[in-house]
């Protein structure tokens, strides 16, 4: 069998094992606010409103751009979302087998498979960064061949799907681009750019629409200068294993930048060279991820492009200090003992073989039933379902408080009124259950915080009070108020939200850790619920 065809099948393969380990996550808990993002901002644009000018965002547009196509197709749906949260994963398998098989077919195995067990130790949820990253592996998988006009396009066509998805990744995709870009001939730059643009005209279009400064604050100044003290998590304070994770991202992307000058030096791998220079570029410029906020989530995805690739250079500087030694035998032995790092470092970041064990049924899958219970890999979330819309909490009594909040609300509200959605306490806007947005499709969002974040919606002179002041109902979780970290988001705003919320609502019902309110200016023949 001729060896493209024997890649072929192995990276089908991949994608069949990694697909198969990480099923059980579409059934796992969902994430209240984070994926609540994702499952109500698509709609929103398909409905003809836009990021930046009617409700707040922090990231590119890509990504709910992305889903609202998924929506379009198949509707607004947890499962629909999370389908394309594996897509992005996929891709990311992909795009490292497709780069790396250019040293050869069992590297390039062995890189996918240490990337399998890092993703499996992620949440399934169509995450804006692995927008941001699958694009920007795919764009330099396209690049490796600088002499086909068509893939120098498609290259700059996801590298700026990539930027629109993450602005930030702006530094490091155009550092990993240089190497490449530098090698192309004219037309073929001229054609990268073009494809560039092509891909940016979304956000060029909606900057049109409401003017350059909302894009500038929404997107740079906000999340660097305002944002990021209320979300900074620092290095010194998480665990020793998180840290030697950092330490291996470090080192992994000098290993990757290194191998790539190595082979870079010799003419016969040049342009091999180019290519992973390229990769250990971008490793090292998706640092900032991990040290803005450095928790296990923020610590992994930061790393997973750099230590992936590490086995490759393992070998490539392995080779070129020992010309005798076995490249198989390296490959091998570079795999294995990232695996056995890893294991021992994190062995909440590599979960695959507990979902693998779920997914073939030689384990049940698990399912919280008291508070403070531990969640595990491949574990059930319990499920509600409003209009036909499906979310997934981790424990029961979340679910049912949900439920009942949910069911009251459709009882007493009529369809179009405006419904704002937010904490306990007003004053601190670290977080909020954003799904309900999305399960209650009959009501209209009332304010622009539909995600609330520190510094933003109780700035000082927010518009927080006078979207309160014109919502119809008002639902308060009070779970979000013992939220505590040790940054800036525990700095009070302005009490003038609560104000509104005492003066012009009333309480019409109650359930565990949710408030439900109504205007006092609602008058209709609905009947209170029972005390």
């Amino acid at each position: 069998m001729p060896a493209p065809y024997r890649k072929l099948i192995v990276a089908i393969a991949l994608c069949g094992i990694f697909t198969l380990g990480i099923w059980p996550a579409f059934h796992s808990p969902a994430i209240p606010m984070d994926e609540g993002m994702v499952l109500v901002y698509p709609e929103m644009i398909l409905k003809g409103q836009l990021p930046y000018r009617d409700f707040e965002s922090v990231t590119g547009p890509g990504n709910p751009m992305v889903l609202a196509g998924a929506y379009a197709g198949f509707g607004p749906n947890l499962f629909v979302e999370r389908a394309v949260g594996l897509a992005y994963r996929i891709f990311i398998v992909l795009a490292i087998f497709g780069i790396a098989q250019r040293w050869g077919a069992l590297i390039a195995t062995s890189c996918a498979i240490l990337t399998i067990v890092l993703l499996a130790g992620t949440d399934l949820w169509a995450n804006t960064w692995y927008t941001g990253l699958s694009f920007a592996l795919c764009s330099l998988w396209a690049m490796a061949d600088v002499r086909s006009s068509w893939r120098c396009f498609v290259a700059g066509l996801l590298a700026g799907i990539a930027l629109l998805g993450r602005c930030d990744f702006g530094p490091a995709l155009i550092a990993s681009s240089l190497p490449l870009f530098l090698s192309m001939e004219r037309s073929a730059k001229l054609r990268f750019i073009a494809g560039i643009v092509l891909a940016l005209s979304p956000l060029i279009w909606i900057t049109l629409m409401i003017g350059p400064m909302p894009i500038f604050h929404s997107l740079f100044v906000f999340p660097v200068f305002k944002l990021n003290p209320g979300r900074h998590l620092a290095i010194s304070a998480a665990g020793w294993q998180m840290q030697c994770l950092l330490f291996l991202q470090i080192g992994a992307s000098i290993m990757n930048i290194s191998a790539g000058i190595v082979e870079f030096r010799d003419r016969a791998s040049r342009q091999r060279g180019r290519l992973l220079l390229g990769v250990g570029l971008l490793g090292i410029g998706l640092i900032h991820y991990a040290l803005q906020r450095f928790d296990p989530g923020h610590a992994l995805n930061s790393a997973l492009l750099a230590v992936s690739f590490l086995p490759l250079s393992i070998l490539i500087l392995s080779s070129a200090v020992r010309k005798a030694f076995p490249r198989k035998l390296a490959a091998l032995a570079a795999a294995l003992a990232m695996l056995i790092f890893l294991g021992f470092i994190a062995p909440a970041f590599t979960r695959f073989y507990r979902s693998v064990r779920v997914t073939l049924g030689l384990d049940a899958p698990h399912q919280a039933t008291k508070t403070g219970e531990q969640l595990e890999p491949g574990d059930k979330g319990i499920f509600i379902v409003h209009h036909g819309r499906p979310f997934a909490f981790g424990f029961p009594y979340a679910a049912e408080e949900a439920d009942k909040l949910l069911t009251e609300l459709e009882r007493a509200s009529i369809p179009g009124q405006r419904l704002f959605v937010g904490p306990g306490d007003l004053r601190l806007t670290n977080y909020c259950d954003t799904y309900i947005y999305y399960l209650e499709p009959q009501l209209r969002p009332a304010t622009y915080f539909l995600e609330m974040n520190p510094g933003s919606a109780n700035a000082p002179h927010s518009r927080l009070a006078s979207d309160i002041a014109g919502a119809d109902w008002v639902i308060l979780n009070r779970r979000w108020d013992f939220l505590n970290e040790l940054n800036r988001s525990t700095a009070f705003g302005s009490d003038e939200p609560n104000q509104i919320v005492r003066e012009n609502f009333e309480l019409w019902w109650q359930g565990g850790a949710y408030l439900l309110f109504r205007n006092k200016r609602i008058s209709n023949a609905i009947i209170p619920p029972p005390p």
